[in-house]
């Protein structure tokens, strides 16, 4: 049993670079960065997906996305270029892919968190992301995430499962 939970990590690892695999297949289509309305859409789902991945409290997660998807800017002033969205969609891919694997070659309990925080603070998520009204609320909401990964590390429990 002890070592189904050490090992936990792996299988979330092989889950999340299957999701980041199929984004990256995704991003790599010809002339999308001339598609500025697929892109945001591309960005939301990636961004959902990951904190449907991430190990948190359900209720706060479900805020968390549905607070996402209401506030969620389609259009408008300051969205940056085609281009700038994807390339910062492949970094956060590029963060968590090498954390990933990274635990992958280890067996740890504290794997599966330190993939949560990883997909956590690699988010694609930015202000111009969302409506100005949501933008302190949803901030809220990830520290609130982080606070918990913090505490429970510090306390050596396992995570919300």
């Amino acid at each position: 049993m002890l070592e189904e939970f050490r090992c936990e990590g792996k299988e979330k690892s092989v889950n999340v670079l299957g999701l980041l695999g199929y984004y990256d297949a995704i991003l790599e289509r010809e002339g999308l960065a001339a598609r500025m309305g697929e892109i945001r859409s591309l960005k939301l789902g990636l961004t959902l997906d990951l904190l449907r991945m991430v190990n948190i409290a359900e209720d706060l997660r479900s805020s968390l996305i549905n607070s996402v998807l209401s506030g969620w800017e389609m259009k408008g002033k300051g969205m940056p270029e085609g281009d700038d969205e994807m390339k910062r969609m492949h970094s956060c891919i590029e963060a968590i892919r090498e954390k990933a694997l990274m635990m992958m070659n280890s067996c740890s309990s504290s794997n599966s968190v330190q993939l949560d925080v990883a997909m956590m603070l690699a988010l694609p998520l930015m202000p111009h992301d969302l409506k100005k009204d949501e933008v302190s609320r949803i901030h809220d909401m990830l520290n609130k995430a982080m606070k918990d990964f913090a505490a429970r590390r510090e306390q050596g429990v396992a995570p919300c499962l």
